[in-house]
């Protein structure tokens, strides 16, 4: 069984008090994974890795 390496739990980041950009998300990624975000330009897919 392999061990998480990252683990996230309830990421959230917001801009100016109101604009949620990452609303709570939960990711793991195990020993030996490769992980990324996929998505347009400009859906902030680099917010989770700042919080």
């Amino acid at each position: 069984m392999t061990e998480d390496v990252i683990m996230a739990e309830g990421l959230t980041k917001v801009f100016n008090k109101s604009l949620v950009a990452v609303d709570h998300v939960n990711f793991n990624v195990k020993e030996g994974e490769i992980f990324g975000f996929l998505g347009s330009n400009g859906l902030e897919k680099r917010q989770p890795l700042t919080c």
